[in-house]
């Protein structure tokens, strides 16, 4: 009687799985940093819009917004626009007498895109990335920023120049 033995055997599975266990192991990370990357590249560009609208706001009427509610612009998934601070997304955004930030994180790693209307080093309109901790977020300002700024003293610290000039 002839038989025909059809399929893999337990070894040819176990190496499979293992080339596939391998693979998964090296793509995950990348994916996950593309997938953080995407998601700050959003709050950049929300802060970017958000920030022009508060320069409108501030040549109309002569000061700084305090709140969401009165710019030219809204926002479908920000949770309030009656207060200094609202969340949208992943991000917490603030407003400041001179600039609007979008953070992100926790109390052991965090990052803030801050859009100044005069930076104290720069001297202008700037946009600076700057992490808190060093855990999973530390690399991202490094890695999209431009330079890092330094102040007076020299000394460069964890706030990064965002802005082309």
């Amino acid at each position: 009687m002839k038989t025909n033995n059809f399929g893999f055997t337990l070894i040819e599975l176990l190496a499979a799985v293992l080339i596939i266990a391998i693979l998964t192991s090296i793509a995950l990370p990348q994916y996950r940093r593309s997938v953080q990357r995407a998601e700050a590249m959003e709050a950049m560009v929300n802060l970017k819009a958000l920030f022009d609208s508060a320069k409108r706001y501030r040549a109309a009427n002569s000061t700084a917004p305090t709140k969401l509610n009165g710019l030219d612009i809204s926002f479908f998934d920000a949770d309030n626009d009656t207060n200094s601070t609202f969340n949208m997304g992943k991000y917490q955004y603030t407003f400041d007498s001179n600039k609007i930030s979008a953070c992100r994180g926790d109390e052991n790693s965090s990052y803030c895109f801050t859009m100044y209307y005069k930076h104290d080093t720069l001297g202008r309109d700037a946009m600076t990335c700057t992490s808190q901790g060093s855990g999973k977020y530390s690399w991202l300002c490094e890695a999209i920023a431009y330079d890092a700024i330094c102040g007076a003293s020299g000394s460069c610290g964890t706030e990064y120049n965002m802005s082309k000039e």
